[in-house]
């Protein structure tokens, strides 16, 4: 399912995890407004393009992946100011791109492992704008002013397990996989391993 421009997708990680009760795999991307660096390009160029991923299990809760493609969130920039607390390394910028950990300095987010997040977000625009009708990022970098109207894109897929063979036996194996990590040797200091 393709959504076109919308104000806020939400929290993605509700959606497959709703899809993921059904005994589905739910996969979903959301691209927005350029907020965040690009590897190479001077101030924002990229969305923080969140990626949700939902898997059911046997007897476990379902796996859930919810993030973005961003080091840290908007929100957590200006926590930090408020709070004049510094930013960790590598994961904000000055409107030029310059990296910071001041949070009176920082306007925007760094891609999450750098090149890695850059190019996770691009191909969700790719997939949620492009594939949908519906660009962002060109339309946002052209010299249109509507282009650098507010709007989300999202797609969302749901994955029947048994179209590629049992799935009950696909849910028995996540859980097999999901009970071997929990029973992994936690790290000196964890909790657990979650």
């Amino acid at each position: 399912m393709g959504v076109r421009r919308t104000v806020h997708t939400g929290a993605i990680g509700y959606y497959v995890s709703k899809i993921a009760e059904q005994g589905l795999v739910g996969i979903a991307f959301v691209a927005g407004m350029p907020n965040v660096g690009y590897t190479g390009v001077k101030g924002a160029a990229v969305a923080t393009s969140p990626l949700a991923i939902a898997v059911p299990a046997e007897s476990h809760a379902p796996l859930v992946l919810d993030m973005a493609t961003a080091t840290i969130a908007l929100g957590k920039i200006r926590q930090a100011r408020a709070s004049g607390t510094p930013l960790p390394e590598g994961a904000a910028a000055t409107a030029d791109g310059t990296p910071t950990t001041d949070p009176e300095e920082a306007v925007m987010p760094l891609p999450l492992g750098g090149a890695k997040g850059s190019g996770m977000s691009l191909a969700f625009e790719l997939l949620t704008s492009v594939l949908v009708g519906a660009p962002i990022f060109a339309a946002f970098h052209s010299d249109d002013p509507q282009g650098r109207g507010h709007r989300q894109n999202a797609l969302i897929i749901a994955i029947d397990p048994a179209a590629f063979g049992d799935a009950d036996a696909f849910t028995a194996a996540v859980d097999a996989t999901l009970g071997t990590l929990k029973g992994l040797a936690a790290a000196d200091g964890a909790e657990g391993v979650f």
